[in-house]
C-alpha cells in the first residue's frame, strides 16, 4: 500500500454526497485507479476529515448497478416490481427523443404542461431550459428539506445563512438541532471544539441523541411545542432587560416596534409554556437567563428538527430562533450565526440573455399563491402530486427529474400515481432508482469523481474560498454530466439560449466574479487546490453592517410578513395532529450518521454498518405492547402504515416513536438497497395547496413529522 501511495498522484476532489461538499485529496495510481483519499487540511468544510459517507463514496463511481448509458422504455406499464424492460440507445437518440417529445407536447399542450424537477444548485440550468420551452415551473424538493429556515432567514436577516460560529460559543442552545449525529463533518468539528472548550450546552429534543449525549442539559420537551418554549424565553429576556440593547438598537427594527413587540409577549409567560411543552417554568426562565446573560450564545436550528419543515408551526419557530439570536446580538458575531461570506459568482442566466418569461404564471405546484415563496422561486412537492392528480392548475404532460428519487416525496405511492400520469417522463440519474424504473428515457449522469469544476465554501463560509475540483477518474461508462444533458437538450429546443459552450461560461463566470480571468489562472492560484483570497479572515459584525448601511435591518418584527398578510410576529400555533387513543405516538424522523437519505443505501460498505430502519421505542411502552427488540411490528398513520423490527430505547419519551429516513428501496436494480427497511414517507400525507393557505404558512412546509401513529405486532 505504502509503495502505490507515495507513487500516485494527487488530484483534488469536492464530495457530492451532501451540500458540505467536503474537499479532499484523492491519490490516484495509473489512468485512474484510486489509492487513497483524505480530507484536505485548510478547507473551510471538511477541515481536513471526511465522514462515513464521503470516504465509502468511491463506490458510486464503481458501482456495479449504476446506469451505464441511456436506455428507452418498452414497457408501457409503469409501476411498483415493473420491469421497464429498458433498450440501449445512443445519446444523440436519447436526446433528440427528450427534445422531439418536449416540442410535441409544447404545440399540443402549451410549454407549461412540462415540468423541470432538480435540486438547487440545478436551477439556474433547468429555469433556462423551462423558460425556453415556455414553462415557469421548475421545481426543487426545499418544503420537504429546509424552506423554513431559508425563506424566514432570507426575509428577516436578508440571507438564508446556515453558517454557524459553533466552535466558539460559549452557551449553545439546541432546538432539535443534531448535526453532529446525521454526520455533518463540518459542525461534528465545531460542535466537538465547544465540548472541548467546556460551552454550556442544553438541548430540546424529545430523543436523547449523540448531540444530547455531549449536552449540559438535555430536555426532552413534547414534539412540536419548541414555539412555545422559546416564545416564554423573549418573554423573560425582554421582560428582564436581558437582551444586547446596544446590538438591538443599531442593527435590528426592535425600536421601530418596541411598543408591539413589547405588548405581543406579554402573553407567552413560562407559566403558559409548562402546560404546553411539559417542561418545568422555573428550567425556562433559567435557560432564558443563561442564554441571555452567557455570551457569546447561539440558539441553533437546521433543517431536521423542530425549525425545518416539519410541524404546522415550524415557520414561526425559524422566526422565533432569529428573533433569540438578534436579542443577545448573536447575529454575524463570534460564535453566533454568520452571515455568509462568499464569491459572488454569476450563473449562466446572468451571462447570457435568457428566454422570455413564460405567460402563463402560473404554477404548476401552487407557489404563485404565496409570494414570497415565488420570489425564492423554489417549490413544493407535496402539493404538486395532488395538482398533477387533479389536473389544476392545468393538466402536466411531461416532466424532466434530475436525480430526485419518488422515495423523497411525502406519500410516494400516490407520487407514483401522479408521475404515471404523465405522457412522457425523462430522468437524470447516477442508479436505476425508484425514479429512474418509472422513466420513458434515462439519460445517466456522471459520479462526482468523474466531473472537474469549482466548489464555493458555503457551510462554514466565515471568509470567502474556493475549492478546485478535478475528474479524479475518468467516466467510467457512456455517461454525461446533468449540466451537459441539459445543456445538449437546450440546443435542440431552443438553440438561440444554448449558443455558448461551457468552458467559455466557466471562464466567464471566473472573470465577472473578479476572481481571475480564467478557471485556468484560478487553478493556478489555488494552494492545495483552495484558493484563499490574501487575509481572508473572519471580520465580525462586517457583513451586518453593510446590510445596515442599505437600510436592511434584522427584523425581529417581520415588516415582509406583515406586508403579504402573514404574522409578523411568531403568534402561538400547535402542531398540526395530537395524539390520540387510536395513534398515542408522536413520530418522530431522523437520519442516519452513515447514510444521506436514500442516495447511499447501495454502497455495501455503508450498509453493512447499518443497513435497514428500525422503529424506536421506550422500553415500557414496548413491553405494555409485548414487543421484543427486533420483533418486525406496524408503524402506522392516518395515511399508511410500514412494516420494520423494533428497538427498545429508554431515550425516547414514552409518547414518542422514531424512525430513520432513507430505506424501503423497491427498485431490484439496486441490489444491495433492495428489500431493506421501509420508507417513513408512507405514514406522511401529501398536502393540498388549499391546506397550506388556509394555515397561513408562507414556506408551504410538508410537515414532515407532524404526524401521530400507533404500533402493534406484525
Amino acid at each position: 500500500y505504502w509503495d502505490r501511495f507515495y507513487k500516485a498522484t494527487v488530484r483534488h476532489g469536492v464530495c457530492g454526497i451532501c451540500g458540505s461538499a467536503c474537499a479532499f485529496k484523492a491519490y490516484v495510481e495509473g489512468d485512474g485507479y484510486l489509492v487513497d483519499m483524505k480530507g484536505k487540511e485548510g478547507d473551510l468544510e471538511s477541515q481536513g476529515k471526511l465522514c462515513a459517507k464521503g470516504n465509502a463514496g468511491i463506490w458510486y463511481a464503481y458501482d456495479p448497478d449504476r446506469l451505464k448509458y441511456p436506455l428507452k422504455r418498452t414497457n408501457p406499464e409503469k409501476g411498483i416490481d415493473v420491469d421497464p424492460e429498458w433498450v440501449r440507445i445512443s445519446w444523440d437518440e436519447a436526446l433528440d427523443l427528450v427534445a422531439n417529445k418536449f416540442l410535441e407536447i409544447k404545440e399540443k399542450y402549451g410549454g407549461h404542461s412540462i415540468i423541470f424537477l432538480g435540486h438547487p444548485p440545478y436551477k439556474p440550468w433547468l429555469t433556462r431550459l423551462a423558460y425556453a420551452l415556455g414553462s415557469p415551473n421548475y421545481i426543487s424538493h426545499l418544503d420537504t428539506c429546509v424552506i423554513t429556515n431559508v425563506l424566514v432567514r432570507k426575509f428577516t436577516m436578508h440571507s438564508p445563512t446556515f453558517v454557524h460560529d459553533v466552535k466558539n460559543a460559549r452557551y449553545i442552545l439546541c432546538f432539535g438541532w443534531d448535526q453532529p449525529a446525521k454526520g455533518k463533518v463540518v459542525y461534528t468539528h465545531q460542535y466537538s471544539e465547544a465540548v472541548r472548550n467546556k460551552a454550556k450546552i442544553v438541548v430540546l429534543n424529545p430523543l436523547y441523541t449523540p448531540t444530547a449525549s455531549k449536552a449540559s442539559r438535555w430536555i426532552p420537551i413534547k414534539p412540536g411545542t419548541d414555539l412555545a418554549f422559546a416564545l416564554a424565553m423573549m418573554n423573560v429576556i425582554i421582560n428582564e432587560g436581558l437582551y444586547d440593547e446596544d446590538y438591538v438598537n443599531k442593527y435590528t427594527n426592535f425600536p421601530d416596534h418596541e411598543d408591539e413587540i413589547r405588548s405581543w409577549v406579554q402573553q407567552y409567560t413560562p407559566e403558559w409554556a409548562e402546560d404546553i411543552t411539559e417542561v418545568p417554568a422555573d428550567t425556562i426562565r433559567t435557560v432564558a437567563r443563561e442564554f441571555a446573560t452567557t455570551k457569546p450564545s447561539i440558539a441553533l436550528t437546521h433543517k431536521r428538527d423542530a425549525a425545518g419543515p416539519n410541524y404546522a408551526n415550524s415557520w414561526k419557530l425559524a422566526h422565533a430562533i432569529v428573533i433569540l439570536n438578534a436579542l443577545v446580538g448573536a447575529i454575524d458575531n463570534v460564535g453566533g450565526v454568520i452571515l455568509p461570506r462568499t464569491f459572488k459568482m454569476p450563473d449562466v442566466n446572468k451571462i447570457y440573455s435568457m428566454p422570455p418569461a413564460p405567460s402563463v404564471t402560473e404554477k404548476a405546484d401552487g407557489k404563485h399563491m404565496l409570494p414570497l415563496l415565488n420570489k425564492l422561486g423554489h417549490g413544493i412537492f407535496s402539493t404538486l402530486i395532488g395538482n398533477i392528480l387533479e389536473e389544476k392548475p392545468y393538466p402536466i404532460k411531461a416532466a424532466l427529474v434530475c436525480n430526485y428519487n419518488i422515495l423523497s416525496f411525502p406519500n410516494p405511492k400516490k407520487a407514483i400515481e401522479a408521475f404515471k400520469k404523465l405522457e412522457f417522463l425523462a430522468v437524470v440519474d447516477i442508479l436505476p432508482s425508484e425514479m429512474a424504473l418509472l422513466a420513458d428515457v434515462v439519460l445517466p449522469d456522471t459520479t462526482y469523481w468523474e466531473t472537474s469544476g469549482l466548489s464555493l465554501r458555503s457551510y462554514n463560509a466565515l471568509y470567502p474560498q474556493i475549492a478546485v475540483k478535478d475528474a479524479i477518474i475518468k467516466p467510467m461508462y457512456d455517461v454525461k454530466s446533468h449540466t451537459w444533458i441539459i445543456y445538449q437538450i437546450g440546443k435542440r429546443v431552443a438553440p438561440e439560449y444554448f449558443n455558448f459552450s461551457l468552458s467559455e461560461l466557466s471562464n466567464e463566470m471566473v472573470r465577472r466574479a473578479g476572481i481571475a480571468n480564467s478557471v485556468g489562472e484560478l487553478k493556478s492560484m489555488a494552494v492545495n487546490g483552495l484558493y484563499t483570497p490574501p487575509g481572508a479572515c473572519f471580520k465580525p459584525l462586517e457583513k451586518l453592517k453593510s446590510l445596515v448601511s442599505q437600510g436592511k435591518k434584522i427584523q425581529i418584527y417581520g415588516e415582509f410578513f406583515a406586508k403579504y398578510g402573514y404574522d409578523p410576529l411568531p403568534s402561538w400555533e400547535p402542531k398540526r395532529e395530537e395524539k390520540s387513543l387510536e395513534y398515542p405516538y408522536y413520530l418522530i424522523v431522523t437520519r442516519s450518521a452513515v447514510h444521506r437519505h436514500g442516495k447511499t443505501a447501495n454502497i455495501p460498505w455503508l450498509h453493512e454498518i447499518c443497513p435497514e430502519n428500525c422503529v424506536l421505542i421506550h422500553p415500557e411502552e414496548a413491553e405494555s405492547l409485548g414487543i421484543e427488540d427486533l420483533d418486525w411490528v406496524y408503524v402506522e398513520s392516518r395515511y399508511g402504515k410500514i412494516k420494520v423490527k423494533a428497538l427498545r430505547w429508554p431515550g425516547i419519551r414514552r409518547d414518542c416513536v422514531c424512525v430513520s429516513h432513507g430505506f424501503g428501496h423497491w427498485s431490484r436494480y439496486m441490489r444491495v438497497a433492495y428489500g431493506w427497511g421501509a420508507n417513513d414517507g408512507d405514514l406522511i400525507p401529501d398536502q393540498s395547496i388549499d391546506d397550506v393557505l388556509s394555515r397561513r404558512d408562507p414556506t408551504a412546509n410538508a410537515l414532515m413529522s407532524d404526524v401521530c401513529v400507533k404500533v402493534y405486532r406484525a
